[in-house]
């Protein structure tokens, strides 16, 4: 194979070289399938709020404050303590869909501004319950960068240094919950799933079934028996990956649990 930018040889069905794929700034301009255009709508009910202001003379114009995530984002972090970014970062995010939970199923919304939130808060740090919740969240982003980035047409040795570089900022964000024990526990599950999209699945079943083995509340351990379906589903045992779906009672099952059954072949 060649690669389709500069066409220099590749190796196996590898689509792009290591050299091009380093000159690409955002990875996620490769996956069309995993962007997700209602983002906004589920953020603000009806539709983002947009600024449009054509070309002034005047320099009475101030462009510092605004309901635009953007300029919202931009006067926290110009403030002295920057005391708003742990509640702007969590609400935004989850306006996004980026939830506290990782599903495996999500789709990456592509936004600029999440950059931007990624890049300034990675050396920032508030001891907070809800900065600590804001934090899985964006390493949840990370994580997924991980296994869609890991599924690309691209050479291997060019792809390494991305993973492990999301990888080690996923689980540095992770581990700003530890100091509260239920969001702890959220994060772990998150960490499992970023263990099985790395390549150490046995690793990631037994982080969940330890999970699974201590947690009394049945949504939770609801979720937590998905995820094992998930790696299982994923690393080719489909009988035993059934065999932990049809466990979860079904006042707790969600749309997940029938979704991954039919993804697997099962439609009853």
């Amino acid at each position: 194979m060649a690669c389709v930018v500069c066409g220099a040889e590749t190796k196996g069905a590898a689509l792009l070289c290591g050299k091009c794929f380093g000159e690409i700034d955002d990875p996620l301009s490769l996956l069309p399938a995993a962007l997700d255009p209602k983002s906004d709508q589920r953020l603000f009910q009806i539709g983002s709020v947009s600024l449009r202001i054509g070309p002034v003379s005047s320099a009475d114009i101030s462009f510092s404050k605004g309901l635009e995530p953007a300029l919202r984002l931009r006067e926290i972090l110009a403030s002295e303590d920057k005391g708003g970014l742990p509640q702007f970062v969590d609400h935004y995010l989850a306006g996004l869909g980026v939830g506290l939970y990782l599903r495996g199923d999500e789709r990456l919304p592509r936004r600029g501004i999440i950059w931007s939130i990624l890049r300034s808060a990675k050396d920032l740090d508030f001891k907070t319950e809800q900065w600590a919740a804001a934090s899985v969240r964006m390493g949840n982003i990370h994580a997924l960068l991980v296994r869609e980035v890991s599924r690309l047409p691209i050479e291997a040795s060019a792809v390494l240094p991305f993973v492990q570089k999301s990888s080690d900022l996923a689980r540095t964000l992770y581990a700003r919950s530890l100091p509260y024990s239920s969001l702890n526990l959220v994060a772990s599950a998150d960490e499992a799933l970023l263990d099985h999209w790395t390549g150490n699945s046995e690793k990631a079943l037994s982080t969940v079934e330890g999970l699974i083995g201590s947690e009394k509340s049945e949504s939770i351990k609801a979720h937590l028996l998905i995820v094992k379906a998930t790696v299982l589903a994923e690393t080719g045992m489909k009988s035993q990956a059934v065999q932990v779906l049809e466990s979860i009672p079904g006042k707790v099952r969600d749309e997940r649990v029938a979704r991954l059954k039919a993804l697997i072949g099962v439609t009853r």
